[in-house]
Parts: C-alpha cells; sequence; structure tokens
C-alpha cells in the first residue's frame, strides 16, 4: 500500500502541470496524453455499463422464460454409468452416459440415453430436466450465472478499452523517446564542440 502511495506521488509529480522551467515541450505532451488516457479510460466506464446492463437484462429473461419450458423431472438408470462411457486414445473419459428411464408431468414414460455421474450404477436415480417434447436438456440459467456474465461482459469492455489507450500511450511515449535523444545527442554534441572550441587571447 505505502509502494502504490509512493508510486501515485512520483507520477503525479512527473506529470502535473506546472512553470517548472527544466520541463521540455515533450514532457507537456507526455502529460497530456497521459491525461487524455485517463480520460478515455473513465469514460469507458458508461460503454462497460450499458453492455454489462444489456447482458444482464438478456439473462433475466431467460431466467423467467426458461423455467416454463423446461421441467424438472427424476430419471432412474437402467445400466450402469461406465457401459457405455467413450474414452480417448489418452485415456480420459470424454463423456460417461447411461440408458435411463423418466416420467414426464402427465404420466408418460421416455427412455433415452442421458449424461451421468462417473461410476453410477444401474437403479440410481438422478434429478434432470426435460423440454417441452420430453427430451433431456440443459438446466434452466441461475441468477448467479447472469450476474457472471454480466461482470464478463463490463469488464471485458474496460480491459478492451484500456488496452488500446495505454498501447496508444506507449507508441506516443515512444515517439517522445526518440525525440529526446536526438535533442539530448544535438546539445551533447553542442556543447562537446564549446569545449573544445580555443579559447580567444
Amino acid at each position: 500500500m505505502r509502494s502504490l502511495a509512493r508510486w501515485t506521488t512520483r507520477c503525479v509529480r512527473r506529470y502535473r502541470f506546472d512553470h517548472n522551467p527544466l520541463r521540455r515541450r515533450s514532457d507537456r505532451i507526455e502529460a497530456v496524453a497521459v491525461l487524455i488516457t485517463l480520460l478515455a479510460l473513465v469514460l469507458s466506464l458508461w460503454p462497460a455499463l450499458v453492455a454489462a446492463g444489456a447482458v444482464y437484462q438478456r439473462g433475466l429473461m431467460s431466467e423467467r422464460v426458461e423455467p416454463g419450458l423446461r421441467q424438472p423431472v427424476t430419471a432412474v438408470l437402467l445400466e450402469d454409468a461406465h457401459s457405455t462411457s467413450p474414452v480417448s486414445s489418452q485415456g480420459a473419459v470424454l463423456g460417461v452416459k447411461a440408458k435411463a428411464r423418466w416420467i414426464l408431468p402427465d404420466g408418460s414414460a421416455r427412455e433415452g440415453v442421458i449424461s451421468v455421474p462417473p461410476h453410477a450404477r444401474a437403479g440410481s436415480s438422478l434429478e434432470m430436466y426435460v423440454d417441452g417434447s420430453g427430451k433431456p436438456t440443459a438446466a434452466p440459467r441461475t441468477h448467479a450465472q447472469t450476474v457472471a456474465d454480466a461482470t464478463v461482459a463490463g469488464f471485458g469492455v474496460v480491459a478492451g478499452a484500456g488496452g488500446l489507450l495505454f498501447l496508444n500511450l506507449s507508441l506516443v511515449r515512444w515517439m517522445l523517446d526518440r525525440r529526446r535523444y536526438v535533442e539530448w545527442e544535438n546539445e551533447w554534441n553542442a556543447v562537446h564542440d564549446r569545449w573544445r572550441r580555443p579559447r580567444q587571447p
């Protein structure tokens, strides 16, 4: 925390606008570039909030609509899970599935292959969701997912804007540094010529 305070103080001293005669024109241009970058970064919060709000509202709509289209049912496994588990050439399980039977809200029975936990046994039951036609489907969106997606969307906008802004600032500083190096070289050459110039008697 103390190091952050020292870094902030050092930046303020470096980029503040004053009448210091030692500040060159390039230093003042860099200070303006830093100020513009910070202001633009603050302004990027507005589109970030707009993006996060749009994603959040879409998520809320999905939370309200999806439960009506997806209903929870209890499925009973008709076989062990490992009997139908596909395995890759490296030995990793790509997906654990098993045949199961479930009862729809209207009382009709359905059978099919569903995703199940590893090592699930025949006769065990698990909760799943079905769509309007009774087929297995994904669980409805939760509010935690909606909040997470909105946060990621807002942070993504700020991070993208910040990356572009600081990349632009780095380019400006690089150009100014090249100009400073040329000025320093010219000044040293001028000083060197004055030192080597013979004094008049």
